[in-house]
């Protein structure tokens, strides 16, 4: 119950400072309306397909993950678990636990849930590679266009590295597995004490097939050249969909801002998604377009159309296969 209500006021607080920036500028909302009035719709249908195509390619990349583990599952069944992990994942802000967790049941009984939640651990890696691997071509195509934004840049590269030491000390951690044993099966004993409805067995199994699908993973080094592409793929889909909101305004801008906004309010998103799933991703996205100097009405009203289409796309759907999935 107080993680409900902690969850609650720090979505708040997110929507509470855009809408500072909203009430600090309020005489031009005017041009805001005037900007999605004036919305070129068959951009928007545009919108709609690609942004299909990148939970599409989420499939593809479950499939080359799930292959390395000797795993071989219909591309369609994977694309609607992509889609539920989303919703799942949207509605409980657990830094990814929760939708790695119900993979799993998506997944299941072909595949057992430690390689399933690896599965899911290993997307969010490679997504987040994938978006490092981005930053230097969003930043050389600022330099090109001779808009530095030296606070934007800066911000971002330290974030960047942020997550590259998180990843690290991530893998490191994994890689101690006689000690990471160790602990699952401390910590599963004190559990075990209040909880009587945990299963030490369960636990231990799941640890088991965690390693076995990491061990065959480190074993085939080459092979996660092929989800990583998939993950690169992803990327590139989502910042061409928020470039496509750009035209759907009318406003050809230089692709290097829709790049560095994306990339900032995914990393953003990274820390601040943890407890918060509202608010800290267009936060980060509208400071990001004001800082490379997009006018405030275009940057809200391309921010707001980008997610409003985010999230009517990826949402029902989602819902809809999250139900279909349910135990």
């Amino acid at each position: 119950m107080k993680n409900w209500r902690l969850h609650n006021v720090l979505t708040l607080v997110g929507i509470a400072a855009l809408a500072v920036i909203v009430l600090l500028n309020r005489g031009q909302l005017e041009n805001v309306w005037h900007l999605v009035k004036d919305l070129r719709w068959y951009v928007i249908v545009a919108i709609v397909v690609v942004q299909l195509a990148s939970y599409w390619t989420n499939g593809l990349y479950y499939r080359s993950i799930l292959r390395i583990f000797g795993y071989d599952l219909g591309i369609r069944r994977l694309f609607e678990g992509a889609l539920a992990t989303n919703f799942v994942n949207y509605i409980l802000p657990t830094a990814g636990m929760a939708g790695a967790g119900y993979l799993s049941q998506v997944l299941s009984p072909e595949v057992p849930r430690g390689q399933s939640v690896l599965t899911q651990f290993m997307r969010y890696a490679l997504a987040s590679l994938a978006v490092l691997i981005m930053l230097p071509v969003g930043i050389l195509l600022l330099f090109l266009s001779h808009n530095s934004a030296h606070s934007v840049v800066k911000a971002t590269i330290i974030s960047a590295g942020a997550i590259t030491l998180l990843g690290f000390v991530i893998v490191g951690i994994v890689q101690q597995e006689s000690a990471l044993r160790r602990g699952v099966t401390w910590a599963t004993n004190k559990l075990q004490r209040r909880f009587s409805k945990i299963n030490a067995e369960r636990v231990q199994h799941f640890v088991e097939e965690f390693y076995k699908g990491y061990h065959a993973m480190t074993s085939q080094r080459r092979r996660l050249l092929s989800p990583f592409m998939w993950s690169i793929v992803y990327i590139v889909i989502e910042i061409g969909t928020f470039y496509l909101v750009f035209l759907a305004f009318g406003q050809v801008i230089n692709p290097g801002i829709a790049v560095m906004a994306y990339l900032f309010a995914n990393i953003v998103s990274i820390f601040g998604g943890v407890i918060v799933s509202t608010g800290v991703f267009e936060l980060g996205m509208v400071g990001t377009l004001l800082a490379l100097g997009t006018p405030l009405a275009l940057a809200i009203a391309v921010t707001t159309v980008y997610r409003i289409l985010n999230l009517l796309i990826g949402l029902p759907p989602g819902f809809y296969f999250y139900r279909k999935y349910l135990p």
